[in-house]
């Protein structure tokens, strides 16, 4: 990827001032823009993205918290960690714009019992210790975000060990707090038929954030 500015506009790399074009590669962290913007390079499907973090941004001056459920023990469970095959990758939509196809490595299945019922959520191998999983239930598009919630897990330190699950800390994904996160979302079968009234909700910000924050996570 090539950037190209020129002196009086104020951008660096690795705090050098640009004044013609340079050559960056995927991880490149140390992009400067006017205003306090920040940039990184990264790679996503086989394809470069530049993300700006802005101090300014509304839904990060707006951001005055985040609504949650009270904590109920009854949310926690504990599951069965089924290891996927090794290489074994999951294909994922990521909310892009426009929204993009990519893969993640398969961890493997959580298979659990909530409310009665048998559950399995499949889960993304994030690096050696920790399993991602991104879910949908029957409060995903009212009281939670449509594009679900996120459990982050740390793996069991056998192969076929048991995991505790506590939906108490489903995590709202960060697309919610700036369309320029490219969060997976999450994969069909990934959806628990009842409502699971634990963990966060939504972001709460101020008025005029809000619209913001609604038009750009409509992904």
């Amino acid at each position: 990827m090539t950037l190209t500015a020129t002196r009086e506009q104020g951008v660096s790399v690795d705090g050098q001032v640009v004044d013609g074009a340079v050559e960056l590669m995927t991880g490149t962290a140390g992009l400067s823009f006017p205003g306090g913007r920040r940039g990184a390079i990264e790679e996503l499907a086989g394809a470069h993205a530049l993300t700006v973090w802005d101090p300014a941004a509304a839904t990060v001056v707006g951001l005055r918290g985040i609504e949650v459920w009270p904590w109920d023990p009854a949310w926690q469970v504990e599951a069965e960690f089924r290891p996927a095959e090794a290489g074994g990758v999951l294909e994922v939509t990521r909310t892009t714009s426009p929204v993009i196809q990519d893969s993640l490595p398969d961890a493997g299945d959580l298979v659990f019992d909530l409310r009665g019922e048998r559950h399995t959520l499949r889960a993304f191998d994030m690096d050696s210790d920790i399993l991602l999983i991104a879910f949908t239930d029957d409060t995903s598009g009212t009281d939670t975000p449509g594009m679900g919630r996120w459990l982050i897990l740390s793996r069991p330190q056998h192969p076929t060990g048991r995991v505790g699950i506590d939906f108490n800390r489903a995590l709202i994904p960060h697309h919610m707090f700036s369309a320029a996160f490219p969060c997976p979302l999450p994969l069909r079968e990934n959806h628990l038929p009842l409502r699971v009234e634990a963990g966060e909700r939504a972001p709460v910000f101020e008025e005029e954030a809000a619209v913001s924050t609604t038009t750009g996570s409509a992904v």
